[in-house]
């Protein structure tokens, strides 16, 4: 059995926007669903090129940034003696910064000869006097392994091309009774690294840098930007830019945006519907502290805590999540990874240990924190106005439940908002993998079969038509 600590992660992991997880899956989909469509039309060597294209793209896109941005960090970073698990962002608010450095100095006292709290309090102390500096391999990390990520792509574009053009050579002589030999025309490659290190060097930065460089999803937009680039400009017929094109548009399309706007969908329907808010982190959702706290009436007490502004201030925000560890609305936002914790560890191979206190290397976005309060606020009134209706079918009123009545309506509440949270999470998901794996690639299918000339796979035939006229040439 699932302990529920599993489940809750599992299903926020599902549900986070900013996670590499539920796009590697939709993208597993997707890259299976177009490998079984290029077997049905071109069979196995139209198959074998889109499953090297599909996957190993896979992989360089999942992988490429977070691993070039660790190496760097590892190299560079480390070499220079920069801690790199400082959020750039800190020092964005001079307030914030300060107040970083007074909880971290706070939190070294607190745990003393620990090597990780020293070590998050002597990286902000080394950073006040160069930020600038700090900034600059910050935003030098970001472009560097952004461009490699590009670059590897390249890489494998040039490979798929050159193999699949050797494999079909290959074949074409053997077909021919014909030994290759040194005097075959050589092969006319490209030079995919050049063509897509310069696209990537004329893209212009949109909107907010930071957005990008800090939401993973975001920063891995601009390498599909460049790959989606490469693939149309790149594509040898016809017939293949036209797969590009409706692949990439369905790709884009559901992996980046449609996501977010049927979560919206589905958090309103619940709403409207069934009265139920379903939008707080599924381990929020889950936990035994927002049962007991519901239960008691602590979401209200935490609320109140809470800067009472029309718009507190970064800093005010800041100073109180570091201030009042015990309030429900900085338990969930460290639970909800808003509010990253400093994690121990014994050893090497043991397990970290969450002590709990603010890691102030890391940024705290004051608009999710207020976020995470008016949620719990929401939850908690529609939790009243489910007791209040409970009671009305029993035909009592409000003054004549018990305390173990209210519990139990309350009880039903949360497991109705639990089941809907993870129902949503589920179909969300599973509307984009059912039209990334099923219904984009029979698109592609039915449009190659509904035109016979355009059955066949038309890269083969192209090459080997390329070395007809070679032969027949030679011949002469």
């Amino acid at each position: 059995m699932i302990s529920p600590i599993t489940t809750s992660k599992i299903f926020s992991t599902l549900g986070n926007g900013n996670s590499l997880v539920p796009m590697g899956i939709k993208d597993t989909a997707n890259s299976l669903g177009l490998t079984a469509g290029s077997y049905i039309t071109g069979q196995a060597a139209e198959s074998q090129d889109r499953f090297i294209d599909e996957f190993g793209t896979q992989l360089i896109w999942l992988l490429g940034i977070p691993a070039y941005k660790k190496i760097l960090d590892l190299t560079l970073f480390k070499g220079l003696g920069y801690d790199a698990g400082v959020d750039v962002r800190v020092l964005k608010d001079k307030e914030v910064f300060e107040l970083a450095k007074k909880y971290a100095k706070q939190h070294d006292e607190k745990y003393k000869n620990n090597n990780r709290v020293k070590k998050i309090f002597n990286s902000l102390e080394k950073i006040t006097t160069k930020q600038n500096v700090f900034k600059g391999l910050t935003f030098g990390k970001f472009v560097a392994s952004t461009l490699l990520t590009i670059v590897s792509y390249a890489g494998l574009t040039k490979f798929r091309h050159d193999y699949r053009e050797n494999k079909i050579k290959k074949e074409f002589y053997a077909k021919q009774n014909i030994a290759q030999t040194n005097n075959k025309p050589e092969q006319n490659t490209t030079n995919n690294t050049q063509n897509v290190v310069e696209n990537k060097q004329k893209t212009s930065f949109t909107g907010h840098l930071q957005d990008f460089m800090f939401s993973p999803v975001k920063n891995m937009m601009l390498v599909d930007g460049a790959i989606t680039a490469e693939r149309l400009g790149e594509s040898k017929n016809k017939q293949e830019f036209m797969q590009y094109a409706i692949k990439e548009g369905f790709f884009w399309f559901f992996m980046y945006f449609a996501g977010e706007q049927i979560k919206k969908h589905l958090e309103k329907s619940s709403i409207g519907k069934h009265n139920l808010p379903i939008d707080l982190d599924a381990r929020v959702i889950e936990s035994e502290e927002l049962k007991d706290a519901l239960m008691n009436n602590k979401i209200m007490n935490s609320i109140y805590e809470f800067p009472v502004n029309d718009k507190p201030t970064n800093a005010e925000i800041y100073q109180f999540v570091n201030e009042n560890p015990d309030n429900l609305i900085v338990k969930m936002a460290k639970k909800s990874d808003i509010v990253a914790t400093i994690k121990e560890k014994d050893g090497i191979f043991s397990k970290a240990k969450d002590t709990g206190s603010v890691d102030n290397r890391k940024y705290i976005d004051s608009d999710d924190v207020i976020g995470i309060k008016n949620k719990l606020k929401t939850l908690y009134e529609k939790g009243q106005e489910f007791v209040a209706n409970e009671a009305k079918k029993a035909g009592k009123n409000l003054s004549e439940l018990t305390d173990a009545d209210k519990n139990k309506y309350l009880e039903d509440y949360l497991k109705q908002v639990k089941k809907g949270n993870r129902f949503a999470t589920l179909k969300n998901i599973g509307a984009c993998i059912g039209v990334l794996g099923i219904l984009m690639p029979g698109i592609i299918v039915a449009w190659r079969f509904a035109d016979k000339g355009n059955q066949e796979y038309r890269v083969r035939t192209d090459i080997e038509n390329k070395l007809k006229a070679e032969l027949a040439a030679s011949s002469k």
